[in-house]
């Protein structure tokens, strides 16, 4: 038998008007089989790729946050050995007294440290007769000022105390110091130096010590 060529074949059905079906679903099935195996991978690639991403991201991140916390811990302990105080000064025409505060005062006065300091300025006053008072804070560090330093702190403190000496109008005011934090009895080489208002508060002992001082000095 012989065989017919498909071109043959199709002119001889073409001829006797047989329609012909061309059965496309076999290549429709076979297109969407692997389009429909490439999405698959394409979308587990989409899910894979944003969650390796993330991960390094996340790590990332966390190298970050240590980095930051190790920076603010060691910021915040150099803050916390920085010096910092406060202190209040009297003056009258005659005295200056220069108080510095507890910690626990905020760098405020409150009631009891101002009827300790009034205490001590009618002490120191003796025999005078009551004028008028100028009451000022001063807080280190200074705002604006970069350097922190003990040097630093000893000359501000030291301007600060000679300008409030000279707004007395005694010939040689009284200065009376209650001072912890910075050592300034080689500025104030005459002065009165008193236990901190802090112990003058809690011990007995502290206020002895402190009337015998003023009494010589005053009274004596």
């Amino acid at each position: 038998m012989q065989k017919i060529s498909p071109v043959e074949s199709r002119k001889i059905l073409d001829a006797m008007n047989i329609p012909v079906v061309l059965l496309r679903d076999r290549c429709v099935s076979t297109k969407s089989s692997a389009l429909i195996h490439r999405p698959s991978s394409v979308e587990n690639a989409e899910l894979t790729l944003p969650q390796a991403e993330q991960l390094i991201d996340s790590s990332g991140n966390d190298d970050s946050l240590v980095a930051k916390t190790r920076v603010n811990n060691e910021t915040q302990n150099s803050d916390d050995n920085k010096k910092k105080f406060s202190l209040v000064s009297i003056v009258s025409s005659e005295v200056l007294l220069a108080c510095e505060l507890p910690e626990w005062a905020g760098g405020m006065l409150e009631g009891r440290l101002t009827r300790l300091c009034s205490d001590l300025m009618r002490a120191l006053s003796g025999s005078l007769a009551p004028s008028s008072q100028d009451w000022q804070y001063f807080h280190w560090p200074i705002k604006g000022i970069k350097d922190h330093s003990e040097a630093a702190s000893l000359q501000a403190l030291d301007a600060w105390l000679h300008r409030r000496w000279a707004e007395t109008n005694a010939v040689e005011p009284l200065i009376v110091l209650s001072i912890s934090q910075v050592d300034l009895s080689e500025i104030f080489s005459d002065a009165i130096f008193l236990p901190t208002i802090e112990q003058l508060i809690v011990s007995s002992t502290a206020k002895r010590d402190a009337w015998e001082v003023i009494r010589a000095r005053v009274y004596g």
